[in-house]
This record gives C-alpha cells, structure tokens and sequence, in this order.
C-alpha cells in the first residue's frame, strides 16, 4: 500500500504557508505521508485556480483544507481517509489485534 500523498499549494511570500508546513511536517512525525510543497506561482494554471485561497491542502489530489490549518484538523483529515479505504481499516483491525495479545 502506498503512502498516502499531502500536498501543500503555497507561495514562497506567505506566513501561513509556512506555519501549515512545518504543521504538516509535524503530523508526519506521527502518521506516514508523502509529504509536497507546490508553489503556485511557479504555474499560471494553478495561480489561476487558487488565487489567493493558499494554503490549501490536497489529500491524494483532493482538497480537504485550506487557510489555518491545525495539526488536529490534518491529522483528523488523514485518519478519515485511511478509514475509507478498506484495507487501513483490515490493516488497523490486525494491528488491534496483535497488540492486545
């Protein structure tokens, strides 16, 4: 199973851009994701479709946040998707399993 994918659309100028990275690089201490920066201002298309809505979060290519983003809200984003798809929640289910014995 591949790791999931976060991406961050930023811009190099923006303080809260900042503050959700280093948020994300903190809740990947903790659960495993792909972890990707993209600045917006280095393609037109994606400087027309997000604006000045930044940062935004996709998880696997689709948005779940944007602007302030807490470490909670993201990992919460995160474990919700992994619960959507089936084989984390077998997966989970198998870890429950073995650590209680």
């Amino acid at each position: 199973m591949s790791p999931m994918r976060v991406t961050i659309m930023s811009r190099r100028e923006c303080h809260l851009c900042h503050v959700v990275t280093r948020v994300a690089a903190q809740v990947q201490e903790d659960l495993a994701f792909q972890l990707t920066i993209v600045d917006v201002d280095n393609d037109e298309n994606l400087r027309r479709e997000y604006g000045n809505r930044i940062p935004v979060v996709l998880l696997d290519d689709r948005e779940i946040l944007s602007g302030k983003v807490t470490g909670g809200e993201l990992r919460k984003a995160i474990q919700r998707a992994r619960w959507r798809n089936p084989i984390s929640r077998i997966l989970s289910r198998v870890k429950l399993a073995l650590t209680r014995g």
